[in-house]
Order: structure tokens, then sequence, then C-alpha cells
């Protein structure tokens, strides 16, 4: 079977992956040291809505040391396009990881791609399906895309095509075509195996739904959220 290989998500902008706000998000920003503030992030943002780059770096800069894991993936952003501050990776690398051991499943997803990639430090496969695995069970769609292609290929582990199957499932459930077209190469397969493997395809799409509710629906958008309006970065 031929996969589609893993996609690499680079920002257009800032903020240009958080698609998803979920509740690791809402609660860094709640009990960062900056709390007293209805929400410390938000002038960060406003600053990048309004082109202001130098602006937001000094605010993403301060909230970062301070340890909130939003701004410490925001400031990752900025180092990596090289916005309100000169473009360095090692800083980017730094922050992605930082935020990324908080919880946040945007810088998760960064952080394995810069070890699957081998960009900015050595690349690290086993590194990069830990953290792809933990990023996709947050439902960061890419994360969710790689992690299929790696189980698919047998990258860094066992070759296992039904965690592939149910990888794909819930990033092409969540609108990704990488994630729709690599499911459909393995259905096609199962398929033409003939009964035994149109058995294992029912099997598989009942353990998708699972995958769904556990995967999907608890990080989808809130409905008033404008953060969760952002739109995607190109390649998605």
């Amino acid at each position: 079977m031929q996969y589609f290989q893993r996609r690499y998500c680079v920002a257009r902008f800032l903020l240009g992956c958080v698609l998803v706000i979920s509740p690791v998000l809402a609660v860094h920003a709640a009990t960062s040291v900056d709390a007293a503030s209805d929400s410390p992030i938000d002038a960060g943002v406003t600053a990048v809505d309004n082109g202001d780059y130098a602006e937001a770096f000094t605010i993403f800069s301060r909230l970062a040391e301070a340890g909130n894991a939003e701004a410490q993936y925001n400031l990752a952003m900025l180092y990596r396009t090289g916005k309100g501050v000169e473009k360095d990776m090692g800083a980017s690398f730094k922050w992605f990881q930082q935020a990324a051991e908080q919880g946040i499943p945007d810088a998760q997803y960064y952080l394995a791609h810069m070890y699957d990639s081998g960009e900015s430090v050595t690349k690290d496969l086993p590194k990069a399906f830990e953290w792809y695995k933990k990023a996709a069970k947050q439902g960061q769609g890419l994360a969710q895309i790689n992690l299929g292609v790696m189980y698919a290929d047998g990258i860094s582990i066992p070759q296992n095509i039904e965690q592939a199957y149910l990888w794909f499932h819930v990033a092409a459930a969540q609108g990704y075509r990488a994630g729709f077209e690599n499911r459909l190469v393995i259905e096609t397969a199962l398929k033409e195996q003939g009964e035994e493997g149109v058995a294992v395809l029912e099997a598989l799409k009942k353990r998708a739904r699972d995958y769904f509710v556990q995967y999907v629906r608890p990080f989808a958008p809130k409905p008033n959220s404008s953060r969760a309006q952002r739109e995607p970065p190109p390649g998605h």
C-alpha cells in the first residue's frame, strides 16, 4: 500500500496552527502568574492581529518566562517565523519543548516535527513518535496523520495497519484530506482481501467510532470561541 508522507505544518504567521483551543490552553492561561488580569494572552494576540509583532514578542516573552504555556507556544512561533524577532530555530525548539511539556498539543506537534525532520535538533524518530502521539490524543489533526503514517509504514515502531487506520480516521473526521485519502487506501486494500478483509474493516469502523468520541469530540472548537475560528495554515 502507498501512503501519503508525513505532513509538516509551517504556519504562515503566529497562531496559525491554533485551530482548537483545548481545555489545556484555557487552564494554563487562567492559572498563569498574571491570572489577576482577565486574559493575559489577549494583549499579545491583539498585537499579532494588528501586525505589531515586536509588541507581541515583548508580551509573550514576559509571560513565557513566567511559565505561561500558551505564551511559550506563541513565542516559539515568533522565533520560528522570524516575526518581531530574528528567526532562531534553536530558541523556537526550546519554547516548543517547554509548552509541549505543559500539554499544549500544537507545541507537541511542532516538537515532534522537529525531531522527525532533524530540524535544529538531532533527528530522533522514537521521540517524534512519542510527541506525535501525545498531540494526537489531544485532537491535533496533523499529529494524527503523521502518527498514522508512522504506524502504517512501521517507522520506529512495528507496523500496525489497524492503528494507522484509526488515526487516519480521526484526522479525516476533522476534515484533513490526507487522513481521508490514507484511510481510503487501507479500506481499498482490505476490501481486495475478500471476506476476511471486509470483516476486519467492519471491526475497525466500530473501533473508529470510539476513537472519534475519545480523540475528536472533546477537543472540538467551542462555537463562541473567537480563536477557534482562525484559519488553518496552508497545506491542511
